[in-house]
Order: structure tokens, then C-alpha cells, then sequence
């Protein structure tokens, strides 16, 4: 298979190569877990992550009528990432 880029930079290549992943991979998950055009910009989260076992507990004992994703900045997932990571910060 061979396509015609003559005037294409190895980067722009790249750029193609890595959305065409992103892609592949967004296609393959669920619905809920997918990006939408639509859905607001995802806030910055900190760089801490829960445990899988806190997720686990924090999921099961959640306390909203449907599954917002952890994309939503009400999802009590990212509220106790919040929460640790101001905790961490206040302790420094």
C-alpha cells in the first residue's frame, strides 16, 4: 500500500500515524467512554492517581443516579484525586 506524500515532514507523518491510533483506540471503547465533539473540555486533572481498589469502593458507593465518566469533573473518582492531591500540596 503506498500513498502519495511528497511534500510531507516526518513530524506531520508522525502526527498522522499517532491520530490514526487515538482513533483506532477511542473507536474501540465503550460508549460511555468515548469523546464527544459536544462534551465540555476536560479539566486538568492532577497528576495523582486513585488506586484501582479506591476506584472500586469509591464506584460502588457512588452516590449518582447514572455514571457521568471519569472525564466529568462530578465523578466522585476525580473529587477524591482533587482531594488527595490538595491534601498532598497543603502538606508540603
Amino acid at each position: 500500500m503506498s500513498t502519495h506524500t511528497e511534500h510531507i515532514t516526518p513530524a506531520q507523518r508522525l502526527a498522522m500515524i499517532v491520530a490514526a491510533g487515538v482513533a483506532r483506540f477511542e473507536s474501540a471503547l465503550p460508549a460511555y467512554a468515548q469523546r464527544h465533539a459536544d462534551d465540555e473540555p476536560m479539566e486538568q486533572c492532577p497528576n495523582l492517581t486513585v488506586s484501582a481498589e479506591r476506584q472500586r469502593e469509591i464506584c460502588l458507593n457512588c452516590s449518582l443516579p447514572d455514571c457521568v465518566g471519569i472525564t466529568k469533573p462530578q465523578c466522585p473518582i476525580r473529587i477524591e484525586a482533587r482531594r488527595q492531591w490538595k491534601r498532598k500540596g497543603a502538606s508540603q
